[in-house]
């Protein structure tokens, strides 16, 4: 904890409630089967970097074939 006073502690119960509804908010608009834990991981993991929330939470597309005019992505079929 950052503080030991009363509005210390307070500020901090506040702050964690308001990022538990952020992100329980984004897990609804997001539509992916992802626990509120492992949401927490992943922004742990990439904190730092810089992305749009709502683009960082959609599940990936499709992956498509290997194009055969990249002669070694073509060799790793």
């Amino acid at each position: 904890f950052v503080g030991n006073s009363e509005n210390a502690v307070l500020s901090q119960v506040y702050v964690a409630m308001i990022v538990h509804l952020l992100l329980a908010y984004l897990k609804f608009r997001s539509k992916i089967g992802w626990s509120l834990q492992e949401m927490i991981q992943l922004l742990q993991l990439n904190v730092f970097k810089r992305t749009d929330l709502e683009a960082f939470f959609k599940p990936p597309g499709k992956i498509s074939k290997i194009d055969a005019s990249y002669p070694l992505l073509a060799m790793a079929r």
